[in-house]
């Protein structure tokens, strides 16, 4: 499975599924469906059969991805750094993400967000979630 996702991360989201809050309900839900969105999976894909071997399910809980000639396809892209227009697009994306009604969990990310920016280790798949994330939180 070609996937970003990280595993602790993705169940704290599902955990949240289980809340007594509307609001937290839907923007977990919101949250984990950009995340499969920006990693291109499918529920398929991350709901496997105790049957299949574990091999196919480490990809999931170490975020490895395909491999094709000793590289990750796509590591590049994924990992590269923003460039000036990207950064800004980024920190315009985290404020108004901010600024709609999402939970206490996705305004601490944001957070994060921002300071990855300023220390300059927000990537371009970084951008993409937040770029999903908003078509999401925008419907």
């Amino acid at each position: 499975m070609k996937t970003d996702l990280d595993r602790d991360n993705f169940l704290a989201l599902l955990g949240k599924l289980n809340s007594e809050e509307n609001d937290e309900i839907l923007a977990a839900a919101r949250d984990i469906n950009a995340k499969m969105t920006v990693a291109g999976v499918s529920w398929d894909d991350l709901l496997v059969s105790q049957g299949e071997e574990k091999e196919d399910r480490s990809d999931f809980e170490t975020g490895g991805g395909d491999q094709e000639n000793g590289e990750e396809k796509g590591k590049d892209e994924n990992l590269e750094p923003l460039n000036e227009e990207e950064s800004q697009e980024a920190e315009t994306l985290i404020n108004a993400i901010r600024d709609m009604k999402v939970s206490e969990a996705t305004k601490k990310e944001l957070d994060e967000y921002k300071e990855d920016l300023r220390e300059g280790e927000f990537e371009k798949m970084d951008l993409r979630y937040l770029r999903a994330l908003k078509a999401r939180l925008s419907d």
